[in-house]
């Protein structure tokens, strides 16, 4: 074997290229990302054993997280998106965009949260019973055929 398999000793790169040196691993069979750990190597040697920085960690919230985060506590079901689509919006991007218009009438953010999840539950109402209608007219109409 050629070498340890732990990440303790050595790094990958020291690893990968032991391997290189001693024929385990072909030319052409050599990872792109040693290519470019070798044009731009790290300042700091990626070791287990490096003493991180003790810088503070800074918050990265945006304004509108902490309403994804009501809104997603508060709802018991949440549709699932189609990420393939980028034209549709997903249940959370309507709510926050109704929350958005709401809060422009200058009410307190409670109050706007509050109007955003009444409109939005009252959408969702809406879409499924005209989902349900549909299913019960297409089922029907196929019962008469």
């Amino acid at each position: 074997m050629a070498q340890s398999r732990l990440e303790k000793i050595g790094t990958i790169y020291t690893r990968i290229t032991s391997l290189l040196k001693g024929k385990a691993i072909k030319e052409e069979d050599v990872p792109l990302w040693l290519i470019v750990y070798e044009a731009f190597p790290p300042k700091y040697e990626p070791r287990f054993d490096r003493q991180l920085p003790k810088k503070p960690v800074t918050p990265i919230f945006y304004k509108e997280d902490f309403i994804r985060a009501k809104f997603h506590n508060d709802q018991t079901f949440i549709p699932a998106t189609n990420l393939a689509n980028e034209n549709v919006k997903s249940a959370t991007q309507n709510f926050l965009s109704m929350y958005q218009t709401i809060k422009k009438e200058e009410l307190s953010e409670n109050e706007a949260y509050e109007q955003a999840m009444e409109q939005y539950v009252s959408e969702m109402e809406i879409k499924m019973e005209s989902r349900r209608e549909n299913e019960s007219s297409s089922d029907s109409s196929r019962s008469s055929k």
